[in-house]
């Protein structure tokens, strides 16, 4: 993809604002997962090797989630409806709870307290990676 991008050189930084803008989200995603599990005082997998396994097995998983979005947008059936985006938001979040309370186990409410810190910067992270994606 980077290849792919780059091959015919560099056009102007606002082609470039959405994959910059996500990767700045998930910087701080990861943060925040960070200061979450901290704040919530988990005892297994806080350091940060394992904080970054958590973090891109949660990612992958909203994802995969959300890949159908994607490809009806990359096909032109969708136009971003958010009566389709709710519930896959909804799914993930559900999904990504499970996740924490399993890599981490913190328990559940402690699970949802993590999810709700980090659930905005990731959803808005695969907005702009989607459509950074869309223009290609």
């Amino acid at each position: 993809m980077l290849l792919m991008i780059f091959q015919n050189g560099m056009g102007s930084l606002e082609e470039y604002m959405p994959i910059i803008i996500a990767g700045t989200l998930l910087v701080v995603a990861f943060l925040i997962l960070k200061l979450s599990l901290i704040i919530v005082k988990a005892e297994k997998r806080t350091g940060i090797k394992w904080v970054g396994y958590s973090f891109l097995i949660q990612f992958g998983v909203i994802f995969a989630i959300g890949s159908p979005l994607m490809l009806l947008g990359f096909a032109g059936a969708y136009e971003g409806d958010p009566l389709a985006i709710i519930p896959i938001i909804i799914v993930a979040a559900a999904v990504d709870l499970n996740i924490i309370n399993v890599i981490h186990q913190v328990g559940l409410k402690r699970s949802f307290f993590v999810l709700a810190l980090i659930l905005v910067p990731m959803v808005f992270a695969l907005r702009f990676l989607g459509e950074f994606l869309a223009t290609l």
